[in-house]
């Protein structure tokens, strides 16, 4: 018997976003090389990988960009929902 280890997220938080399908909050999800925002009642999620993710970090404020990143997945979870 194989025993695999399941990576835990680092960060987990529900948003004030709506899934568009059921209008429940979404969730955002940090585990190891790869952000989610996902509706966890109709198990549709989409994915960043944190490579991408650096193009939200601002140099002059040494800082994340949290509401840039949340608007460009929620725009994909939408696109991806229809």
């Amino acid at each position: 018997m194989a025993v695999a280890e399941v990576a835990r997220p680092t960060v987990l938080f529900k948003t004030d976003f709506t899934c568009p399908r059921c209008g429940s909050c979404l969730v955002f999800i940090e585990e190891g090389d790869n952000v989610w925002l996902g509706c966890d009642r109709c198990a549709l999620y989409v994915r960043m990988s944190k490579r991408d993710v650096r193009r939200y970090w601002s140099y002059t404020s040494r800082r994340v960009l949290w509401r840039d990143l949340l608007r460009d997945l929620y725009s994909s979870f939408r696109e991806a929902a229809d």
